[in-house]
């Protein structure tokens, strides 16, 4: 398994238009129109920001409407932030490639924590706690934007490590295992598998023999 991280282009991703490319200045009305029906083609051309709450939405949001009159529109997610709104958690309307960038951003942060304490006894909650976010939100947002869990994707880094030591050093399967991070050969011996197909001595004695993994 390989752990990639999705591309901006994945449905449901809608970029900011750049301001020479918003078209025609909209009304009020027809901002509150699309604004109440979700519509994710009016997403970069304006935001909406809800008085009551303090924050402010890409019109496609999916949260709660409010009433009319609770709700000021303003051009650009700057123009928000400056007159004092805060930017809504779900839609991320100040990020042009909105929550999948959001998501992307969060999985590479995360992966380079990984590999920079791959030996260490990492844990679901220790690696948010390090990206100050929750375990549950990490894991939902992680494997929205790499495909696979935090956790596969932790082993998965360790077993490259491992194939490296396993091919350019003499130690043992264990030595290796701990040295990666796993607390036990059988774990190693589990991502190895999923990753290379081979147990790490099969591949270890093929190699040594010019075969092929």
């Amino acid at each position: 398994m390989t752990v990639t991280i999705a591309s901006a282009s994945r449905p449901g991703a809608t970029a900011s238009r750049p301001a020479a490319s918003r078209g025609p200045a909209l009304s009020r009305a027809e901002m509150w129109a699309a604004f109440f029906s979700r519509d994710r083609r009016y997403d970069g051309r304006f935001v909406g920001a809800v008085r009551s709450t303090g924050i402010f939405c890409r019109p496609s949001c999916t949260c709660r409407k409010p009433r009319p009159e609770r709700v000021v529109f303003y051009p650009t997610p700057h123009a928000a932030a400056r007159a004092g709104f805060r930017a809504c958690k779900r839609c991320r309307p100040e990020l042009a490639g909105g929550v999948a960038e959001a998501e992307r951003s969060l999985a590479e942060r995360a992966l380079a924590f990984m590999r920079e304490h791959l030996e260490e006894p990492l844990t679901l909650a220790g690696i948010g706690r390090a990206l100050a976010v929750s375990p549950s939100h990490f894991a939902r947002r992680f494997r929205a934007a790499t495909g696979a869990p935090p956790m596969r994707a932790l082993a998965e880094i360790r077993a490259g490590r491992a194939e490296t030591l396993l091919g350019t050093t003499g130690s043992g399967v264990l030595e290796i295992a701990l040295e990666c991070g796993f607390g036990s050969a059988s774990a190693l011996v589990r991502a190895f598998r999923r990753r290379t197909g081979n147990t790490p001595a099969a591949w270890r004695a093929r190699r040594k023999k010019g075969g092929r993994r």
